[in-house]
């Protein structure tokens, strides 16, 4: 019985991304260049940078994924490689219309898992979404950005952003 939960689980898991892909795609935003990644064994946490701040209402022109926060740059000393693991957080202001909303994780310019859909705006209030992906990294020294999307036009204020980089 758990061998056929677990393969039902993994199909649905398989669905939900092929989902996504497709709807990212259609719209535009950003077609997959990395598999999303999953780790079982332990790792050991080598470095953790934290950013917090306010982009104060920075536009973000509808339709386009817009960098925020700064260009974080990691150094993978593990003669086997590491695992970076980011978890982002955006907020931006009321919008005219509803639209959907994505945070890109950029791993060396890469995307690590097709900039998902998060939620809609609000009209009304601010809308704050948040979003974690991880990816694989060689031995040496990478980038990390983090990046926002609306569907209508809208001002970027608070972030947060963490980045682990792990031993593997």
């Amino acid at each position: 019985m758990l061998r056929s939960k677990t393969t039902i689980t993994a199909l649905a898991a398989t669905a939900l991304l092929s989902l996504s892909s497709l709807a990212l795609a259609g719209a535009g935003v950003e077609k997959a260049k990395a598999q999303p990644e999953a780790f079982t064994t332990p790792m050991k946490l080598l470095k953790v940078n934290h950013e917090v701040g306010s982009a104060g209402g920075t536009a973000i022109p509808a339709a386009t994924i817009t960098q925020y926060g700064s260009t974080l740059t990691v150094n993978c000393t593990a003669t086997g490689g590491c695992y970076v693991l980011v978890d982002a957080e955006a907020q931006v202001s009321p919008t005219a219309t509803e639209a959907s909303t994505a945070l890109c994780i950029r791993v060396d310019g890469v995307s690590t898992d097709n900039c998902p859909f998060l939620t809609r705006t609000s009209t009304t209030g601010f809308t704050s979404f948040n979003h974690r992906g991880g990816v694989s990294v060689t031995t040496g020294t990478h980038t990390v950005t983090t990046h926002v999307y609306t569907g209508v036009a809208s001002q970027l204020y608070n972030f947060n952003t963490e980045v682990k980089l792990l031993k593997k």
